[in-house]
């Protein structure tokens, strides 16, 4: 019964990160000089986004999606050590404040002045997008992930330079949607690979 809870926590988060490149990229077509390089995802919910309210509902139900993924990964750890906490703190944050929080309080455009949605926008998506970078950190000192102790590594390190340029490139409005993507890939691949490895190294 465990497994097959797990299993059906761990489907929810791969078709959330799997489907957070879909979705947006289908919702994208009905929003006219938007570009997947250029422009982030938080563009397109937007208060002058004719596609806002469909990202509104998906960034929700991705949140709803990254919390039950955690929850799944948390009931297959042996313990709960504080790399353990932080790891899934991380996850648990992203989908809090990068996509609930996030879909709730749409982004300022370019031209307006800041709001208060504005603010709690940028402040949700900025420390849950830090947080969830963090988690491959704290997964190299987790015991049921010694096994691809190496790959987090390697996969914090990449992520942190893509998340670094898309920082960067926000400032200058270039490339900042490639750079947003590319970090999400990198973190995703990294935890559901992490989801695989507890799995397999139940007791």
């Amino acid at each position: 019964m465990k497994i097959c809870l797990f299993w059906v926590m761990f489907i929810s988060g791969a078709i959330a990160m799997v489907g957070d490149f879909v979705v947006p990229s289908v919702i994208a077509r009905s929003y006219p000089g938007y570009s997947l390089l250029r422009d982030t995802i938080s563009t397109l919910g937007t208060n002058n986004s004719p596609v806002r309210a469909k990202i509104t509902m998906w960034l929700i139900i991705l949140g709803v999606f990254f919390l039950v993924f955690a929850l799944g990964q948390g009931i297959q750890f042996h313990s709960l050590t504080w790399r353990h906490s932080l790891y899934l703190f991380g996850i648990v944050m992203f989908g809090l404040g990068a996509c609930i929080i996030a879909g709730i309080f749409p982004e300022d455009a370019p031209e307006m002045k800041e709001t208060v949605s504005g603010k709690l926008h940028g402040i949700g998506a900025g420390v849950g997008s830090i947080l969830l970078l963090l988690s491959p950190l704290w997964a190299t000192g987790i015991k049921e992930l010694v096994q691809v102790r190496v790959m987090n590594a390697l996969g914090f390190a990449g992520a942190l330079v893509a998340f670094a340029l898309f920082v960067i490139s926000g400032k200058s409005g270039k490339m900042v949607g490639l750079w947003q993507r590319l970090y999400l890939a990198v973190i995703y691949i990294i935890i559901l690979a992490n989801g695989f490895v507890v799995l397999n190294s139940a007791p």
